[in-house]
C-alpha cells in the first residue's frame, strides 16, 4: 500500500513540475525570445532557420535607442507613472478610510459608484476625457496623462484600500482616539504603517498600468516632448517593415523596470503580512 501511495504521489509531483515548465516556458518564452534578438547583430536576426542563441552579441541596437533619444520617452514615462502612484495613494487612502471608518449618509452609495466605475471600458472615455483636457488646455502634458491616469486607477486603489482598512482591528483606533489622535494622525500613523501590503498592491496596479498605456498617451498627446515610452516603442515599428533590432531592445528597456521594481516590492509585501499578522 504504501509503494502504491508513493508511486502515485511521485507521479503527481511529476506532473505538476510538467505544468510548472509550461508555464513558465509559456510565460517566460516571449521575453527570452526579445532579449535573444535584441542582442543580434542584424544579418543574424533575419537568419533562416532562426538562433535561440546568438553566436555573437552586440549592444548596437541599444546604442541606437538612446542615440535616437529614447531618454526622454523614458523620463516621461518614469514622471507620468510616479506622479499617479503618488496621487492615487493619496487621495485613495483618504477616501478609503472614510469610506471604511466614518459612517455618514451616502457612503454605501459612493462605494456602490466606486465599483460601478470599474467596470466602464477605458475606451469609452477616450472622447470625453480628451474633451475635458482640451478644454483644461492639459492636452500635450504630462500634468493632464497624470491627472488621467490618476483618475482612471484611483476607483480600484480605493477599493483595495477599503477592503485592507476593514480588516484591521478597529480596537487600535479607539485606543488612539482615548489617547487625543486625530483621524489624520490614525490615519497616518496607525492605519498607513500596517497597511503595507496594500499600499503596495495598489501601487503596482497604478505602475503597471500608467508605465504600459499605450492607448491613453497616444491620444492625449501628440507632441515629441510628452511621448511616453510605449509610444515611442510604436515608432520602431517602421511604415514599411519591422526594425526588428531596435524594436526588441525598447521592449526590454520597457519591461526591465516593472520587473525590478516589482521584485524590489515583493520583499516589503511579504513582510508587510507577516508584521501585521503578529500586531494582529
Amino acid at each position: 500500500m504504501s509503494r502504491k501511495w508513493r508511486s502515485r504521489s511521485l507521479a503527481r509531483r511529476a506532473i505538476t513540475w510538467a505544468l510548472n515548465l509550461i508555464i513558465l516556458a509559456v510565460a517566460l518564452g516571449p521575453i527570452l525570445w526579445g532579449l535573444s534578438t535584441s542582442l543580434k547583430p542584424t544579418p543574424a536576426i533575419l537568419r533562416y532557420p532562426p538562433q535561440i542563441i546568438p553566436e555573437t552579441t552586440t549592444f548596437e541596437h541599444y546604442l541606437f535607442l538612446f542615440e535616437t533619444g529614447i531618454g526622454r520617452p523614458i523620463l516621461n514615462s518614469v514622471i507620468v507613472s510616479v506622479g499617479s502612484v503618488f496621487l492615487c495613494l493619496l487621495v485613495g487612502c483618504i477616501a478609503a478610510y472614510a469610506l471604511a471608518r466614518i459612517k455618514f449618509r451616502g457612503s454605501a452609495f459612493l462605494l456602490f459608484g466606486t465599483m460601478a466605475l470599474m467596470s466602464i471600458p477605458l475606451p469609452s472615455l477616450l472622447v470625453p476625457t480628451f474633451t475635458l483636457l482640451a478644454n483644461a488646455g492639459l492636452t500635450n502634458s504630462l500634468i493632464g496623462l497624470t491627472l488621467l491616469y490618476t483618475a482612471y486607477q484611483l476607483p480600484i486603489v480605493v477599493w483595495i484600500m477599503y477592503s485592507f482598512i476593514l480588516s484591521l482591528p478597529i480596537e487600535l483606533e479607539h485606543a488612539a482616539m482615548i489617547d487625543g489622535y486625530s483621524r489624520g494622525q490614525i490615519l497616518r500613523k496607525i492605519v498607513l504603517p500596517l497597511s503595507g501590503p496594500g499600499l503596495v498592491a495598489s501601487g503596482l496596479f497604478v505602475l503597471t498600468f500608467s508605465w504600459n498605456d499605450f492607448v491613453v498617451a497616444v491620444a492625449m498627446n501628440s507632441s515629441e516632448a510628452t511621448k511616453t515610452l510605449p509610444v515611442a516603442i510604436y515608432g520602431y515599428l517602421g511604415f514599411f517593415g519591422r526594425d526588428w533590432g531596435p524594436l526588441t531592445a525598447a521592449a526590454m528597456v520597457s519591461i526591465v523596470p516593472v520587473i525590478v521594481v516589482f521584485l524590489f516590492f515583493q520583499r516589503f509585501f511579504l513582510s508587510g503580512m507577516t508584521s501585521g499578522s503578529v500586531k494582529n
